[in-house]
């Protein structure tokens, strides 16, 4: 049950929220440029600097976001972050799993263990540092700022534009979006998985009335994924 009871109150408008998600799409972007080319191409290295350029550059916005949402803290972090683990996640690998399966047999996807472009270029890299830094952008990056853009931006905006009697046609609104961006870089089958993955975002966000749960289950879902990665060639 997610009934809306003030859990995503926030002073961030929905009209600032919008402009915040486009001006971190535009850094990013700007970021990637700068950093893209650098490296000799197809390395470590220079996906180092594309990830790592990316997310300096939104550094400013997430800033503004904690001095903007600085009066709203989270609860019950470790229940529902635990909760969100052992309900959502094995439905989304499960569902992924399946769907991959079935498109395989299809002939829409290829036979693969791994979903993701950036796992299947982690799968056959060396450690050092450029590794390191990707491995670092992947979890504690991407679960940070991908959180901050949708469970922390997006999600409010959609609850205050929906409305309704629960969250959860915003938490379903956020997921497809959060799906659909994947687009490319994942595999059709992967897509499905995190969509359900997202929902379970939600509910955590708006459960505990924070970001720290959300982020949290984020970077431990890609660390999960990334040791998963590795393990295969121990």
């Amino acid at each position: 049950m997610l009934p809306r009871r003030g859990m995503l109150d926030t002073s961030i408008t929905p009209t600032m929220a919008g402009v915040l998600c486009l001006a971190m799409f535009v850094l990013a972007g700007l970021g990637a440029w700068w950093g893209d080319g650098r490296g000799e191409e197809g390395t470590m290295q220079s996906m180092a600097w594309l990830y790592g350029s990316a997310m300096i550059a939104q550094v400013p916005i997430l800033l503004l976001y904690v001095k903007l949402s600085k009066k709203h803290s989270s609860r019950h972090i470790l229940p529902i972050s635990c909760t969100t683990f052992v309900v959502f996640v094995p439905i989304a690998l499960t569902v992924a799993a399946l769907g991959h399966a079935v498109m395989v047999l299809a002939g829409m996807e290829s036979p693969s263990n791994l979903g993701h472009e950036t796992l299947k270029q982690l799968s056959g890299a060396q450690w050092g540092a450029s590794t390191w830094i990707v491995v670092a952008c992947v979890t504690l990056g991407a679960g940070i700022f991908e959180e901050v853009m949708y469970r922390g931006l997006i999600l409010p905006a959609f609850d205050a534009v929906i409305g309704g009697k629960t969250v959860w046609k915003a938490a379903i609104a956020t997921s497809a979006f959060f799906a659909v961006m994947h687009i490319g870089a994942a595999q059709p089958s992967a897509i499905v998985g995190l969509f359900v993955l997202s929902l379970g975002l939600c509910w955590a966000r708006v459960k505990s009335g924070g970001m720290i749960a959300p982020i949290v289950i984020h970077i431990v879902f890609n660390a999960m994924n990334i040791a998963f990665v590795y393990s295969m060639h121990l």
